[in-house]
């Protein structure tokens, strides 16, 4: 099935020009091996050394490809780097019997030694001089109300009936690090309830300092804290030792010239919380698949002039984008047609004792797409032809309830340009164990093809045309299905 759709879309896009056939799109295999190289740098937040090396590595890559005006813009990052930490618990009455629990400390919170009774969250109870001990649930939405936002989907075996998915994001977009230092404790615990261990958790990622420290308990050491607490008033030393200085990071760009003197931006992150092959090693290597596509076109078969972006600082409040969105304003608001994200060829997985198994379907799709009819048929109908399943065409505004913009990446460029942005949100996105079994292989060459079929169904669209469409929701219309 594959081959026959890599099959189809080269007939269709060497028919576009008789004057070179069109390449083979670039292999699973191939970005698998571009991903595995990433995942094996080690940890790659913003500033780390697995990023900086990722950085020169994806810049040799597109030289490698030809692209043109290869550079790297310097972006400043918050660099944060635990280096030890011990959290201790003990009864006043009885303080020769300590227990100490495993935890990692939450990012972005501060250095420190404090020692103080623990206070378990709770309405009405105090806070302010303690240690507070929160307890930290992930945000689940179920898929029927996920379809009412939505303003399409492709979901043909109706596998998502019924279904409820677990979000990366604590319960209520809550953050117990600030809901401390709001109650004005001292330090902070936060015991993870989510349906696997883990106290891998990198949230917040906002690069902003907080002014106490905290850790992070799995749901198993979390109970023994709370089994410990119930059998009398409890003390506890919670001790971090972290570094946190600016940084360089890097938006690394380059480009090739079409038949068009205006502009697509495609683009994905760098960095990542952890070694992190989901987020977003494999965004990174859908880019650079895109890239070396269509550098083996002629000029004349690239509809538009097409820019590739590997941003840096995801991890560090979207520094990269947030500069690169303020320095190239104009650009994006008067020369480009749209722009493309690609993040997180993710697997599903469902817990089971404690661990993270996979289902083997991917995970759900999210395409967070402007509101313009043209835009929106050429994403639904490259969707349609690749067969991509459990997918959902997402607003730019709305969700969560009330935003302004979508979530992550495609913040910085709605609505200064047209977007489409493909998502998907596992639960495990922040945590250590997003490696390499967690990429959805099946997925990747699909994607890259869809990609090249929005692209292509742009040809001959431009940006004033296509912010000309833009209407106000509802859509008058509905889209029509795959079947159609």
């Amino acid at each position: 099935m594959r081959g026959c759709a890599a099959l189809l879309l080269g007939l269709s896009l060497s028919a576009a020009s008789a004057q070179a056939p069109a390449p083979t799109p670039v292999s699973a295999q191939t970005m698998m091996r571009w991903i595995a190289q990433i995942e094996a740098q080690g940890e790659r937040r913003p500033g780390y050394a697995a990023d900086q090396w990722t950085e020169r590595w994806a810049q040799r890559q597109f030289q490698a490809f030809g692209l043109e005006q290869v550079r790297l813009e310097p972006v400043p990052v918050m660099q944060w780097t635990p280096r030890r930490w011990s959290l201790r618990v003990w009864h006043p009455q009885q303080p020769q019997k300590v227990l100490e629990l495993p935890s990692y400390p939450v990012p972005m919170s501060a250095a420190g030694s404090v020692e103080a009774d623990l206070r378990l969250e709770a309405e009405g109870v105090a806070a302010e001089g303690s240690i507070l001990v929160s307890r930290s649930r992930l945000l689940s939405m179920a898929h029927s109300q996920m379809r009412q936002i939505a303003r399409w989907d492709f979901d043909p075996l109706r596998e998502l009936d019924g279904r409820v998915q677990t979000l990366p994001v604590p319960d209520r977009f809550a953050n117990p690090l600030d809901q401390a230092v709001e109650a004005r404790a001292l330090g902070l615990i936060g015991i993870l309830d989510f349906p696997w261990e883990t106290d891998r958790y990198f949230y917040p990622y906002d690069g902003k300092a907080r002014a106490i420290p905290g850790v992070w308990l799995s749901a198993a050491n979390g109970k023994r804290l709370l089994e410990f607490m119930a059998q009398g008033p409890t003390r506890a030393r919670l001790e971090l030792q972290r570094d946190l200085v600016v940084s360089m990071s890097h938006n690394l760009i380059g480009t090739l010239p079409g038949r068009s003197s205006e502009w697509i931006v495609i683009g994905s992150h760098h960095d990542g919380p952890w070694q992190s092959a989901v987020e977003d090693a494999s965004g990174t290597a859908l880019v650079m698949a895109q890239a070396r596509y269509w550098s083996r076109l002629p000029r004349e078969q690239r509809p538009f002039n097409l820019m590739f972006l590997l941003n840096g600082g995801h991890m560090s409040g979207g520094a990269g984008l947030l500069q690169f969105a303020q320095v190239h304003k104009a650009f994006l608001q008067q020369q480009v047609v749209t722009e493309i994200h690609l993040e997180h060829a993710a697997r599903e997985m469902r817990a089971q004792d404690g661990q993270l198994q996979a289902t083997g379907r991917p995970e759900v799709r999210w395409w967070f797409t402007s509101f313009v009819p043209r835009l929106e048929e050429v994403v639904t109908q490259a969707i349609c032809a690749e067969n991509l399943q459990r997918s959902l065409l997402m607003p730019v505004e709305g969700f969560p309830e009330g935003s302004r913009h979508p979530p992550t990446d495609a913040a910085f460029f709605h609505p200064l340009t047209p977007i489409v942005s493909f998502l998907t949100a596992p639960m495990y996105l922040f945590d250590a164990q997003d490696r390499l079994d967690k990429v959805d292989v099946d997925s990747l060459e699909p994607l890259t093809r869809a990609t090249i079929r929005i692209i292509q169904g742009l040809d001959g669209v431009s940006a004033a045309q296509l912010r000309e469409q833009a209407y106000q929701p509802p859509r008058s219309t509905p889209l029509p299905s795959c079947a159609s």
